[in-house]
C-alpha cells in the first residue's frame, strides 16, 4: 500500500465538455489510448499551455478547464429556495496540468478531482471549490508539471513518482462517519473536511483496516443500520482478479472483510447491496496488460467476453460466492436492488455494447446505437442450486440515458422512485405505476441530478431533484436547479444563478446537516 504523503481502435476521443455534460457518455468514438513508455523529465518546468484540440487531454476552447479554487459567498437565488439545511457536493476531473504530447491521447477520466460544494441554509447559498490534495496532485504541484502518464498505467509515469498513489479522487463522494470521502476506483478514498474542503488524509484506509489497494467510487450506506458497504476490484495489484468486499459501522470502524476472485480482471464500476447480499458485476471492459505494456490505457472493450454477476452473503466467508451469466449488457450504474429471501432484483442502466468510447475496442468499432443506456432489471434466484444464469428485462424502453440514481435513503430496500440523466433532461420513474416522465428546462442542458428529501424523514420520493443546468444561450453559464418531484410541470422552484460556468462533475451527493460534524 502507498503510505500517506502529507507534504485498440483509432479515432478522436470523447470531448471533455461532452463527458462532463452528464448524459453524453456513449456519444463518440474510441481513442487509441496508446503511447510510448515514460522517460524521466529533465530541465525546467514547461510553460503551462493546454492544447486547443478538444480531442486531446485537457484540450478545448477557453474555460474547458477550470483549475480555479473559488469561494463565492451568498450566491444569487431566483425563485423560492426550499427550507433545506445541508450541502450539495460535486466532483469531477479537472486537469491540473497539460500532459506531454506523447500522452495527449489520454482520456478525460484522468483529470485531477475538483470538489465543489453548495452550502444551503436559511434561504442562502454559499459556493466553494477545492482540488482534492491527492499524492498525485501534490507531487505535480511541487514540480509544476504533469508527472503521471496514461490512465491507470503506472508503467508510463515519471520515475520520480514511483511509490506514490496514482488516485485522482475525481468520480464520486459520500459523507459517512462525518467525513467527506472522495473516490476514484483505483485507490483508497481521500478524506476532506466536509465544511472547508481541506484535505485531511490523502490515502484514507479506515484506520489502516482497508484490506484492498483499491476502493469503488460507489459505496452504499445501509439505511437501517448506517453501515457502510464497499469493495475494491484489482484489490491486490494491477490486473489482479481479487475483489475485496468489506463493511464499516456508522463510526467508520471496519467490521467485516473478505476477498473473492472474479472470473477475469475487468472494470467493476458499481455494485449493489441488499439486506442479505453483495452483488458484483464484471463487464467486458477488461484490464489489458499488453496494451499497458505498449504505453496505453488500462482497459479495452472485448465484446466476446461473457458478462458475470456475482453474489455473496453479507458477513460471510466468501466461499458461497456464485457467478451467474446471461445477456451481455454493459451496465455501469445501479439504480436500486433488494431481495425477497434469496430472490434478488437489481436495476441498472446499461447498453448492448461499449458505453465508454474513449477506451479502445478489441473486436469492432464503437457503436453509438448499442451504447444507448436503458433501465435493465436483473433477477437472480439463489434458491435453485443448479442455477447459473440471471434473467433480465428492459424497463421503460422509450427512455435512454445514463447515471441512474434513487432516493439514497432506500439503498438495499424495495424502492419505488428512480431517476436517470436522459440527454439534456432528467427522467423520473415510478416503478409502482410503471410510468416515466421527463424534466426539461428550456435552453438548458441538465447534468446528473441528486435527490434531496423535503425533510430528513420525508417519505420516499418526496423532495427535490438538484443539479447543474448549463445555459446553451450563455456559453454554458451555470445555474444550480431545484425541481419539486411532486410538481415538475411548475418548472424549477429555485435557481442558484452562478456568474460563470462552474467546475464540471461526474457525480454528486446531498448531505443533510444532521450528517455533518457540528461547527
Amino acid at each position: 500500500m502507498k503510505s500517506r504523503d502529507d507534504g485498440a481502435t483509432a479515432g478522436p476521443q470523447l470531448g471533455r465538455r461532452q463527458f462532463l455534460g452528464a448524459a453524453t457518455i456513449g456519444a463518440g468514438v474510441a481513442a487509441t489510448g496508446l503511447s510510448g513508455p515514460a522517460a524521466a523529465y529533465e530541465g525546467p518546468s514547461p510553460q503551462v499551455d493546454f492544447p486547443a484540440d478538444p480531442r486531446t487531454f485537457g484540450g478545448g476552447p477557453p474555460s474547458t478547464n477550470n483549475r480555479a479554487e473559488i469561494d463565492l459567498f451568498d450566491c444569487e437565488v431566483e425563485g423560492h429556495l426550499p427550507d433545506l439545511d445541508g450541502c450539495f457536493y460535486r466532483v469531477g476531473p479537472d486537469p491540473q496540468y497539460p500532459k506531454p504530447a506523447k500522452f495527449s491521447g489520454d482520456i478525460p477520466f484522468d483529470g485531477e478531482g475538483h470538489v465543489s460544494m453548495f452550502r444551503i441554509k436559511d434561504g442562502h447559498v454559499d459556493y466553494r471549490t477545492r482540488y482534492a490534495r491527492t499524492q498525485r496532485w501534490k507531487a505535480q504541484h511541487a514540480a509544476r508539471r504533469s508527472l503521471f502518464g496514461m490512465y491507470r498505467n503506472p508503467m508510463t509515469d515519471d520515475p520520480s513518482v514511483k511509490g506514490l498513489s496514482r488516485g485522482t479522487a475525481n468520480t464520486q463522494l459520500f459523507v459517512h462517519h462525518q467525513k467527506l470521502l472522495v473516490f476514484k476506483e483505483d485507490s483508497p478514498p481521500v478524506y476532506m473536511d466536509p465544511w472547508t474542503l481541506e484535505t485531511r488524509d490523502d490515502y484514507y484506509t479506515f484506520g489502516g483496516k482497508l484490506g484492498s489497494q483499491t476502493h469503488t467510487a460507489h459505496p452504499k450506506i445501509d439505511p437501517l443500520t448506517g453501515e457502510y458497504v464497499s469493495f475494491g476490484y484489482e484489490a491486490t495489484g494491477l490486473a489482479s482478479k481479487d475483489v475485496h468486499v468489506f463493511t464499516a459501522d456508522k463510526n467508520g470502524n471496519v467490521t467485516w472483510g473478505v476477498t473473492v476472485q472474479a472470473p477475469y480482471a475487468a472494470m467493476m464500476h458499481d455494485f449493489a447491496v441488499t439486506q442479505k447480499h453483495v452483488i458484483l458485476m464484471v463487464t467486458q471492459m477488461a484490464a489489458n496488460l499488453p496494451q499497458m505494456q505498449a504505453g496505453g490505457v488500462h482497459f479495452a472493450y472485448d465484446s466476446t467476453l461473457p458478462v458475470y454477476i456475482g453474489v455473496l452473503r453479507r458477513g460471510g466467508d466468501g466461499k458461497d460466492v456464485r457467478w451467474f451469466k446471461g445477456a451481455n449488457l454493459f451496465c455501469t450504474h445501479v439504480m436500486g436492488a433488494w431481495c425477497d429471501g434469496d430472490r434478488i432484483t437489481l436495476d441498472m442502466d446499461g447498453g448492448e455494447g461499449n458505453q465508454f468510447p474513449f477506451f479502445p475496442s478489441v473486436r469492432e468499432p464503437f457503436d453509438p446505437v448499442k451504447a444507448q443506456g436503458r433501465i435493465r432489471r436483473f433477477t437472480i434466484d439463489l434458491t435453485r442450486k443448479s442455477n447459473d444464469t440471471y434473467q433480465v428485462e428492459t424497463l421503460y424502453p422509450e427512455v435512454t440515458g445514463v447515471l441512474s440514481r434513487q432516493d439514497d435513503r432506500f439503498h438495499t430496500l424495495p424502492y419505488r422512485w428512480g431517476f436517470l440523466s436522459a440527454g439534456r433532461s432528467w427522467a423520473i420513474f415510478d416503478h409502482a405505476n410503471k410510468t416515466s416522465q421527463l424534466v426539461t428546462v428550456p435552453d438548458y442542458a441538465l447534468s446528473e441530478m441528486t435527490f434531496v428529501p423535503r425533510k430528513h424523514d420525508a417519505p420516499e420520493g418526496d423532495g427535490y431533484l438538484i443539479g447543474i443546468g448549463s445555459s446553451m444561450k450563455e456559453a454554458g453559464r451555470s445555474d444550480l436547479i431545484l425541481v419539486d418531484v411532486k410538481d415538475i410541470a411548475a418548472g424549477p422552484v429555485a435557481r442558484v444563478k452562478m456568474p460563470f460556468k462552474v467546475v464540471g462533475q461526474v457525480h454528486g451527493f446531498w448531505a443533510d446537516a444532521r450528517q455533518l460534524p457540528a461547527v
